[in-house]
């Protein structure tokens, strides 16, 4: 069955799949995260924008964590989740001194990045938000990649090849801004970053292919007037 098959809308199967994968891997433990953590961490997103009057609280929300975030760490989160104009160095400083490290950091932006885009998405098409699955058991490798330099972003990246190595050039190919290199000194992260984008935006290896229609009924400029006005609305400086 669909992920989305109590939407009224057709939902193209690999956005479903994408999307359903993205909460089998809340579910699991990251590369710094317990999944009882991860869960907390997106739990306190989803409530920060159903605070906000952004999102409807579901009838059922799935599966809880009895991790408790230190308050410092929920500000964070609640400001990407529904302030993210100010997410700023401050709010990276402020991560950090409540005990983060860098991949820590990393890890966290990513599955708040990733539930508000998911949660987004369920109230466009008019579903409920999609339940959380219980935590699973297991361990985080915490793992960094010693490719990973500080370059001009605020934390550690892996830098475009040939300086990123053998790593760079499987994650990256020949090249790739900051923008989706931000998540890299948590290479799964990133890894996953690319999987919803490619289901959601366009193949990468077609970027630069302006004449090439990822979607049905968008023509490539459309689909970017969508992107473009986004982005202005949420004060993307990109």
């Amino acid at each position: 069955m669909s992920f989305y098959a109590d939407s009224d809308y057709p939902v193209r199967q690999d956005l479903a799949d994408a999307h359903a994968a993205q909460f089998e891997r809340f579910a699991r433990a990251g590369t710094w995260g317990t999944a009882a953590q991860r869960l907390a961490v997106i739990s306190e997103a989803r409530q920060a924008g159903i605070d906000a009057g952004l999102l409807e609280a579901p009838a059922d929300g799935g599966a809880t964590s009895d991790v408790e975030l230190p308050q410092p760490v929920r500000d964070v989160i609640r400001t990407l989740a529904v302030d993210c104009p100010n997410f700023d160095m401050s709010t990276y400083q402020a991560a950090l001194d409540a005990g983060l490290s860098d991949p820590e950091f990393a890890e966290m932006v990513a599955i708040v990045s990733f539930i508000v885009n998911l949660d987004v998405y369920a109230r466009g098409i008019g579903v409920e938000l999609r339940p959380f699955a219980a935590p699973q058991p297991g361990n985080p490798s915490r793992e960094i990649p010693v490719e990973a330099v500080l370059e001009q972003a605020f934390l550690p990246t892996i830098p475009n090849p040939p300086e990123g190595g053998a790593l760079a050039k499987e994650l990256y190919g020949p090249f790739k801004p900051y923008i989706m290199r931000a998540l890299s000194i948590v290479p799964d992260e990133f890894r996953a970053h690319i999987e919803l984008e490619q289901a959601q935006y366009v193949l990468l290896p077609k970027i630069m292919d302006f004449e090439y229609n990822h979607h049905e009924g968008l023509t490539r400029p459309q689909v970017e007037v969508v992107a473009g006005r986004v982005s202005a609305i949420n004060d993307c400086f990109y």
